[in-house]
């Protein structure tokens, strides 16, 4: 038995499916008569752009075609040989497999110059033209441009953005789009009507879905439903071929997602696992309704948004959508996406679901816009928001998805409001100050010339003062990754947590110690000038 896809290919213009725009231009053009030499066929894969050159190439070549018609006969020797693919007079090249220049010689320039054999027309059907060499193209062009009267040319293509201006611009160029929902579903109803099986409707939903807008997947998943064998097919029966995974399903975790519902997200996913569900697929299939509900969101009446959904899905999808703040689903969107690449790589394939369903459904991951901030309960000082700024990495590592926020603010300024006495001595730090200097070396090299160029003024209950003789310095030892790493290693050498405040010392404008500085430039890669 042929596959579905192959069985049910279109062999009138009347049989394709959601390419209407384009059908009813190209058969006008060959009713009249007014045949461009060269065409351009763009867009996703499996919609027909390789059916519908092949129905070009046998309408112009069918002998029993009268004038004003358009429609091939399918019954003549030209009709029959094309659909068979044999006519030698319509090639079908595959430019995947033929990029080179001299493919293209000796297939298409050097036969492009015989008249056909049987046919009215030699047509060539380039198949993923963009793969082509850059010096086959320009082979190509010459031809392309002033090709023989016989000759016809139809280049078919996933992305047109690879194309030359030049080959562009030398061709009628038609884009193809997705398959509508509601066209899909007519197609796969008439196709279960003529192998007389019945398919239930909620299978051939998730069959659209499943296939994207993509017209062959849809029939060859199809193909494989029908392969069960049985009169009647439901859900049950089509789960073997199909993902159990559906959009129902999908829209009802986005809604426990909104509505703070931890348990039954996180059991949703467990169940998902046990039925097989791919994972990652699942996580796809979320983040393209979270981006139509963003879409929606932006403009309500946006037109061709959606075109494999059904109207009750639909309908759903517009209600999440004001259910929502566009911040928090941008916040969503992009977690979620980065979680979908960790599902492959995790030991435990839900965790990444899992740890996105805690985190934003316990508040954990929403720190920087939290109510009680926004509103003003949480009171914060100047000087207690800087010593915030200075511990915030710090701060959201150490909270737990079920821990208030505010509390743990509270709790980190209390931690740098309150210090303890300094208990080491400015010689205590002089004595310790190039082991300190060793072990900040291993996690920040250029560090080390700054510090050994700092004049060690004083400690006192505030923590050490180091002054500098430039303020590039001053800045550097500022930086909190870098302040980070210096307190760190003073914490380990003295055994208590000893804060560092740095100034410009009284002769910054002087220049410094000439060996240091040199040695400082040479670790830079540069070098002093005078």
């Amino acid at each position: 038995m042929s596959t579905i896809y192959r069985k049910y290919r279109p062999q009138i213009f009347s049989d394709v499916t959601g390419q209407d725009h384009i059908t009813k231009t190209i058969t006008n053009e060959i009713a009249t008569g007014k045949i461009a030499h060269a065409y351009l066929f763009s867009g996703p894969r499996g919609i027909g752009k390789t059916t519908l050159a092949r129905l070009l190439a046998k309408s112009i070549n069918c002998i029993n075609r009268k004038e004003g018609e358009f429609e091939p006969c399918n019954e003549c020797i030209s009709c029959t040989e094309i659909t068979a693919g044999r006519s030698i007079d319509v090639m079908e090249i595959d430019a995947a497999s033929n990029t080179g220049v001299d493919n293209v010689r000796e297939n298409i320039i050097e036969n492009a110059q015989f008249k056909p054999t049987k046919s009215r027309y030699k047509v060539f059907i380039i198949d993923e033209v963009h793969m082509l060499s850059t010096s086959a193209f320009n082979a190509l062009l010459k031809t392309l441009e002033e090709p023989p009267l016989h000759v016809i040319f139809i280049l078919a293509t996933t992305e047109p953005h690879k194309l030359p201006a030049t080959i562009i611009s030398r061709c009628q160029r038609f884009n193809f789009k997705k398959v509508g929902y509601d066209q899909m579903m007519e197609r796969l109803m008439r196709i279960c009507k003529e192998e007389e099986t019945k398919v239930d409707k909620k299978v051939l939903e998730r069959v659209i879905n499943k296939s994207d807008g993509c017209m062959r997947d849809a029939e060859s998943l199809l193909g494989q439903i029908l392969s069960i064998n049985l009169k009647n097919i439901g859900p049950e029966e089509a789960e073997m071929i199909l993902p159990t995974s559906n959009v129902q399903t999908v829209i009802d975790f986005i809604e426990q997602i909104i509505g703070n519902k931890t348990a039954e997200a996180i059991n949703l996913v467990a169940q998902l696992v046990s039925d097989g569900v791919n994972l990652e697929q699942f996580a796809y299939d979320v983040i393209e309704i979270l981006r139509v509900i963003m879409i929606l969101q932006s403009d309500s009446n946006a037109k061709n948004l959606v075109t494999d959904y059904s109207e009750a899905n639909l309908k759903m999808i517009k209600k999440l959508s004001g259910q929502i703040t566009p911040g928090n689903l941008i916040k969503i969107i992009e977690s979620l996406m980065a979680r979908r690449r960790e599902i492959r790589i995790s030991p435990i394939p839900q965790l990444p679901l899992e740890l996105f369903i805690v985190n934003f459904t316990t508040n954990a991951g929403g720190i920087t816009c939290h109510p009680e901030l926004v509103s003003g309960s949480v009171a914060v000082s100047q000087k207690d928001r800087e010593i915030l700024k200075q511990v915030q990495d710090d701060t959201i590592q150490d909270i737990k998805p079920a821990h208030n926020i505010a509390q743990t603010i509270k709790e980190k300024i209390s931690d740098f409001t309150h210090k303890q006495p300094v208990k080491s001595t400015l010689e205590d730090v002089k004595n310790k100050w190039e082991e300190i200097i060793q072990k900040i070396s291993v996690e920040n090299h250029s560090l080390t010339f700054i510090l050994r160029m700092c004049n060690l003024e004083a400690v006192d209950e505030n923590g050490l003062h180091v002054t500098v003789p430039y303020s590039f310095h001053k800045d550097k030892i500022d930086e909190h990754k870098a302040k980070k790493i210096i307190e760190k290693s003073l914490a380990d050498a003295l055994d208590e947590r000893i804060f560092l405040h740095c100034g410009l010392c009284a002769s910054a404008a002087q220049p410094a110690d000439d060996e240091n500085l040199n040695e400082l430039a040479a670790n830079f890669g540069g070098e002093v000038v005078n």
